[in-house]
C-alpha cells in the first residue's frame, strides 16, 4: 500500500538541523496495521479530504475532512484505515525549542510534552475552523518563503496554540509558570544532546548545564517532559537514524548505529522498533512506511 508525500516547507538551524517542517501526504485506501509510532516533535495534522481511522494507545478516532489532530511529544498514534479513495492530510512537526529559538522566552516553549486529561487528540471539523485558519496561514508562508516568513510562521503557530488553550482544554490550569522556568533551563540541554548524539552522554554533564543536581534533574526532566531523559536521548538518536537511512547514503546499518550513538546493532534495532514500530531495514526497503 503506497502513500505519496509532498514537502511544503521547512525551517532549519544554521547547522542544517530541522526545527519545523510541513508536508502533505496522500494515503491509499485500505486497512493499515497499528504501528506504535511516536516522536519527540509536536504534531498538528489537518485532514484535507477523505475518511479513515486514527488509533492511539487510549482511543480510536474517526477521521473526517476538516478535522484537526494534535499530538504532543511521545504520544503513540497511527492512521489505521483509509476509506473510499484514501486520505489527504497535511502534517506539521516542530521541535520543542522552535518557539524559543524564534522568539526567546516564549510562553509556549513547554507546550509540546503533555496535555490535560480532558484534551482529546481529535478536534472535529465543526470545532476546528480557527486552528485550520492559522494552519493554512502557516502553510502559505512556508510555500511562498517571503521575507520574514519564519517570524510569520511562529506568530501563526502561537495563535494556534492559544486557541488550543482557550477553546480545547489543552493544558491543566496552574503550575505553568514553574514548568516554564524549568523548561527554559533545559533549552541548553536539548541542544547539547543533539550536538553529541554520537558520543557517550553523561547525566552529570547535562544536569550541570541545567543547574541542578543529577537526581533532581532526572526527576524534573520526567516531570516536565513526560518521559525519562534516557528515553528522550534514545528517541533523538532514532530520529537521526531515520534521517540517515532516508538520505540514500551508502552506509551499513552498523555504521548508522555508530553515528547515532548506539553501541551495538542489537540495541539499535531494539530501540528503533520501540520508537518507530518497524525495523531500520524495513524502513530502508520501504521509506513510505513513515510517511504519515
Amino acid at each position: 500500500m503506497e502513500s505519496i508525500t509532498n514537502p511544503i516547507g521547512e525551517i532549519l538551524l544554521e547547522d542544517g538541523r530541522s526545527l519545523l517542517k510541513m508536508w502533505q501526504v496522500q494515503i491509499a485506501p485500505g486497512e493499515r496495521g497499528f504501528v506504535r509510532h511516536s516522536h519527540t516533535r509536536f504534531e498538528v495534522m489537518t485532514v484535507n479530504g477523505g475518511e479513515g481511522e486514527y488509533t492511539t494507545e487510549s482511543a480510536v478516532y474517526p477521521v473526517r475532512r476538516g478535522d484537526v489532530f494534535v499530538f504532543s511529544s511521545g504520544e503513540v498514534h497511527c492512521i489505521t484505515g483509509a476509506a473510499g479513495e484514501g486520505l489527504s492530510i497535511t502534517n506539521l512537526h516542530f521541535e520543542p525549542r522552535y518557539l524559543a529559538v524564534q522568539q526567546g522566552n516564549n510562553p509556549f516553549i513547554d507546550f509540546c510534552f503533555s496535555h490535560s486529561a480532558a484534551f482529546r487528540n481529535r478536534i472535529p471539523a465543526e470545532r476546528a475552523e480557527t486552528p485550520r485558519r492559522f494552519f493554512r496561514q502557516m502553510e502559505e508562508e512556508l510555500r511562498l518563503g517571503r521575507e520574514d516568513f519564519r517570524e510569520a510562521v511562529c506568530a501563526y503557530l502561537g495563535l494556534l496554540l492559544i486557541d488550543l488553550l482557550r477553546n480545547h482544554r489543552y493544558r491543566e490550569q496552574g503550575g505553568e509558570g514553574e514548568q516554564r522556568e524549568v523548561f527554559a533551563h533545559m533549552l541548553s540541554v536539548f541542544s547539547y544532546i543533539d550536538e553529541h548524539l554520537d558520543e557517550d552522554i553523561r547525566l552529570a554533564d547535562l544536569s550541570a548545564l541545567a543547574g541542578y543536581s543529577p537526581n533532581y534533574f532526572s526527576h524534573l526532566f520526567r516531570k516536565t517532559n513526560g518521559f525519562s531523559l534516557w528515553d528522550y536521548i534514545t528517541a533523538r538518536r532514532v530520529d537521526r537514524a531515520v534521517k540517515l537511512i532516508l538520505s540514500g547514503e551508502d552506509q551499513t546499518m552498523a555504521e548508522i548505529a555508530t553515528r547515532c550513538g548506539f553501541n551495538s546493532t542489537v540495541n539499535f534495532n531494539k530501540a528503533f522498533r520501540k520508537h518507530k514500530g518497524i525495523t531500520p531495514s524495513a524502513l530502508r526497503q520501504n521509506p513510505r512506511l513513515l510517511a504519515h
